[in-house]
């Protein structure tokens, strides 16, 4: 016999005893113990069940803040996000959320629309929270809807009209003031005709999304003047002839400028904004003398006036780090205190405060905190939080390193 053969038939005999083994196995009686264990019911394995783990309320060390008089009772307002309702868990309730244009290639406009339908939903929610705590003024993102004004897919807001005017039907219940700023590359006085051309697309969106909230004349549309390029008089020259013709009565009606501590200043704004009736909003503290000036503008255009506030954030110093805001404001402006500069009469006998847009990091919690320092309104103390120095962003810590550095001889 071969030698394979022979392996083979080895093999098969050693299959075969132990089958056979197997067998005689299963055939013998068990034995005692065995058969104990055979009798005896399985008991199925126990899972060990994950202790919930119990997450204790947050508690903050909220610090007094500096008692101060005032007769202003004006609203004071936030700028598009709240701290409180964007760190919400599992569901973050804010009006930004935004995609790339690759996203869109991949994805569909579909997707991008839908991103403005959870914003503008949102909106509402946001608007509800505000009416609990007492904030009654506040300016709306203007990423509500992502691309609504790109030259190649932008698209019309009557998808969400509904949404919008939910959210603008409650808006108008509380008698809360809803504004637009868009971003500074709206500039209607650029001497390149592309980005003019985008300036008038944006302006209409803005007010587009104003027109489908059912949001009154109030509800104002905010620019800078933007670049001097150049020549000053020359771009002032073509902001307003760009005005007069680019621009519908609708964005008209809306627009107003807002001074800059790089550009153009109350000064430089005044003659065009009295020329062609377009108001100032003032963002710095103005002179006392320019106010009723300032003022008599909103008045014929039949707008409530508003200002800005901000403070530069900690360890800035140049004109270009000042722009830079810090996290809350110490203080209201002297300016308010002035006859006249604090409110204006809307008709004969009807006078109203004027209102302050709060430009700060900390958003809501800048509010409540002139809110608690003035005595301006009742604040729920569990929707307090502290201020966060120095975490906010790395030009802020870059400020704290610069003014820590020692300087050189």
């Amino acid at each position: 016999m071969a030698p394979q053969t022979r392996r083979l038939t080895s093999l098969a005999a050693m299959q075969t005893r132990r089958i056979s083994q197997r067998s005689e196995r299963s055939e013998s009686p068990l034995t005692e113990l065995e058969s104990e264990d055979q009798q005896q019911p399985q008991s199925p394995s126990r899972k060990r069940r994950r202790k919930t783990k119990v997450v204790e309320p947050v508690v903050y060390d909220i610090p007094p803040v500096e008692s101060r008089t005032t007769t202003y009772r004006g609203r004071l307002g936030y700028a598009c996000l709240n701290t409180i309702l964007r760190s919400s868990k599992p569901d973050p309730i804010f009006c930004s959320r935004t995609c790339r244009i690759d996203t869109i290639h991949k994805r569909g406009l579909d997707f991008a629309k839908d991103l403005g339908l959870r914003n503008v939903k949102d909106l509402a929610k946001l608007i509800q929270w505000n009416e609990e705590n007492g904030v009654r003024f506040m300016r709306i993102s203007s990423e509500l809807f992502p691309f609504a004004s790109h030259d190649k897919y932008g698209y019309d807001l009557d998808y969400a009209a509904a949404e919008l005017k939910t959210a603008g039907n409650l808006a108008n219940l509380y008698g809360h003031r809803m504004t637009l700023h868009p971003g500074q590359f709206t500039q209607i006085g650029s001497p390149k005709q592309n980005v003019v051309d985008a300036s008038v697309r944006e302006l209409h969106y803005h007010c587009s999304l104003l027109n489908y909230m059912g949001i009154g004349r109030d509800g104002v549309i905010i620019i800078h003047t933007g670049g001097v390029y150049g020549n000053k008089d020359v771009t002032l020259a073509r902001f307003k002839e760009n005005y007069r013709t680019l621009l519908s009565d609708d964005i008209k009606a809306r627009l107003v400028i807002e001074n800059d501590e790089m550009c153009y200043n109350i000064d430089d704004l005044l003659p065009i904004s009295e020329e062609l009736g377009l108001p100032i909003v003032p963002s710095s503290e103005p002179l006392k003398s320019l106010i009723p000036r300032i003022n008599e503008v909103w008045h014929r255009k039949g707008i409530k006036p508003k200002q800005h506030l901000s403070s530069p954030r900690p360890g800035a110093s140049t004109v270009v780090e000042k722009r830079a805001h810090a996290r809350r404001c110490d203080a209201l402006p002297t300016e308010l205190e002035a006859e006249g500069a604090g409110w204006w009469w809307r008709a004969p006998g009807e006078r109203e405060w004027v209102d302050l847009m709060i430009e700060a990091k900390d958003k809501e919690q800048a509010v409540f905190q002139l809110y608690r320092a003035y005595d301006l309104a009742p604040v729920i103390w569990e929707n307090l939080r502290p201020e966060q120095a120095d975490l906010a962003s790395s030009k802020d810590r870059s400020a704290v390193r610069r003014s820590k550095r020692p300087r050189s001889r």
